[in-house]
């Protein structure tokens, strides 16, 4: 879980448009949401140079920027339409995204259109201010749809908050001072295996393969609250897509032979189980599928591409903060 900021133009997403498509007379008049779903249109130019997104080798268009749009798009829609209070921290509970068109996320040199359909519906109204917000977006690129993005918000009083901080990280803290969690990696991998251009976007370490089969990677916070937005004291939430896609890229490289530069994470979804509290280690474990206790061999989808299924789990010390499911493709 992790705070989210409200939405801005920043350097982050560039340039961009946000309308509201309301559907009754007086949301149009008064500019505010009445306690159902109401829709939004994001759209903004997919950049080819880019701190994060467009620093990257990769064939194709970065999945982390539709993921941002939604959140920040989400969160500025709570404040201003459904009327959540200021005072409350928005945590993402549920998130996930999919690609469901390969063709407009390839990059072709031109500057491509991105656009979000966005549908945001409150939950658990209290006095008519929704304690949460399901989120579901159409993605499309140069009018294709080709993908989708969803979330699930919650709104939490500053004390529920506070105690959810505490008690986990109390637990991460006696976990790694018994020892639990304590991994060495052999070094950082270059920028082009995790399908960047700079080091400075590298937040995975090289792997430790663990007794299970199954690859271990730390996973550089503080180095993710230097490129990723969020807010002070908080590990972004858009650290797990992007350290999902890097560790997934490497594990596919090393079992399946994969090429970074021509691997997609075609689907990605997380449950967060609790707050990763900056300062102390973190890291990630992956696994490819199996089958009858051995890895299972790649499969392919209907074009006949090879595409694998991971699981990856991140945690610190003996604590699971987040669950996550994620497909890779090798698009060739």
């Amino acid at each position: 879980m992790a705070t989210v900021p409200a939405l801005s133009t920043s350097s982050v997403l560039g340039p961009f448009h946000l309308v509201h498509k309301p559907d009754s007379p007086e949301t149009f008049l008064l500019d505010s949401g009445a306690p159902s779903c109401q829709r939004f249109v994001f759209a903004a130019e997919l950049p080819d140079e880019h701190v994060l997104f467009g620093a990257t080798g990769s064939a194709h268009h970065d999945l982390l920027m539709p993921v941002e749009a939604l959140r920040q798009a989400a969160v500025f829609a709570a404040r201003h339409y459904f009327r959540v209070p200021e005072k409350r921290l928005t945590v993402v509970a549920e998130a996930a995204t999919r690609i469901t068109d390969v063709e407009p996320w390839r990059r072709t040199g031109h500057r491509a259109q991105i656009a979000l359909e966005l549908d945001l519906t409150p939950t658990d109204m209290v006095l008519g201010v929704p304690r949460g917000l399901v989120c579901e977006a159409v993605v499309s690129i140069d009018g294709r749809p080709c993908g989708s993005a969803s979330a699930r918000l919650v709104f939490l009083t500053p004390g529920i908050y506070r105690g959810h901080r505490e008690a986990g990280r109390r637990q991460s803290e006696e976990s790694l001072a018994r020892g639990f969690g304590d991994f060495g990696s052999p070094g950082r991998p270059e920028p082009a295996r995790v399908g960047h251009t700079e080091p400075r976007n590298v937040l995975v370490g090289l792997p430790v393969e663990d007794d299970d089969e199954v690859l271990l990677f730390p996973v550089d916070g503080a180095a993710a609250g230097g490129i990723l937005p969020g807010e002070p004291g908080e590990l972004p939430a858009v650290l797990y897509l992007e350290a999902s896609r890097q560790a997934g890229l490497i594990a596919c490289a090393e079992l399946y032979g994969y090429a970074p530069d021509r691997s997609l994470l075609t689907g990605w979804q997380a449950s967060f189980r609790g707050f990763a509290e900056p300062g102390l280690p973190l890291y990630c474990t992956v696994s490819g599928p199996r089958t009858d206790g051995a890895a299972a061999a790649t499969a392919r989808d209907a074009a006949g591409r090879p595409t694998t299924a991971l699981t990856l789990a991140f945690w610190q010390g003996d604590r699971e903060v987040a669950r996550i499911s994620a497909s890779v493709l090798q698009d060739c």
